[in-house]
């Protein structure tokens, strides 16, 4: 008796998944580098930062070794979930609906984003409590340092949908989704929601 093989599906590809997804992409890390931003101002007009100098050790030994340790961390997951993503394809491709279940099931270790969370916000810590001696110029480093650690929190976290989010996998057969516990992050769902809610309110007309 001939085993038969699992028909081959189409090509699968990766792409932006939707506009909605794209744009909570931006806008997020916004959001989340705001705080960072609101503390700094209330610490800088009330005068409450340490001197230049006794910022030395912090520019010069404590934020590179914490910038070194974050990145190594980030770029482990980078790998580890562009790795996942491979495989993902190779299972779609080969009609394994079990090897993909396995794989898009697997979230990134809880331990790993509590490492990765708090590493990027002592980070924030310290770049905050650097003396700026000019407003703007805090301003803008406290800002960008703040959205590109969120910026690298979501996109690694959004791996963990490879369905729904903004980076996803196109060309999965829709009863392997459904099939599959893929859970979606509760900022897609708020994110869609705020954008429908938006987008479909009735417009008022004055009479």
């Amino acid at each position: 008796m001939t085993r038969q093989k699992a028909p081959k599906m189409s090509a699968p590809r990766s792409g932006f998944g939707s506009f909605i997804q794209t744009l909570r992409l931006i806008i997020t890390p916004l959001v989340l580098a705001t705080p960072s931003v609101i503390i700094w101002h209330f610490l800088y007009v009330n005068g409450w930062h340490s001197t230049s100098r006794a910022d030395e050790p912090i520019v010069n030994a404590i934020l590179p070794g914490l910038f070194t340790a974050h990145v190594f961390i980030a770029g482990f997951m980078f790998m580890r979930e562009s790795d996942d993503m491979r495989k993902m394809k190779t299972a779609i491709r080969s009609g394994d609906q079990k090897a993909f279940t396995e794989i898009v099931e697997d979230t990134i270790p809880t331990p790993m984003k509590y490492v990765l969370f708090m590493t990027a916000n002592i980070i924030k810590g310290w770049t905050i409590s650097l003396n700026y001696d000019i407003y703007w110029t805090g301003l803008a480093a406290v800002y960008s340092v703040g959205y590109i650690l969120s910026l690298i929190w979501e996109i690694i976290a959004d791996f963990d949908d490879p369905i729904n989010g903004v980076w996803v996998i196109k060309g999965v057969p829709p009863d392997w989704i459904t099939g599959a516990n893929i859970k979606r992050r509760w900022s897609d769902r708020f994110f869609e929601w705020f954008f429908n809610r938006i987008t479909t309110a009735p417009i008022v007309h004055k009479g």
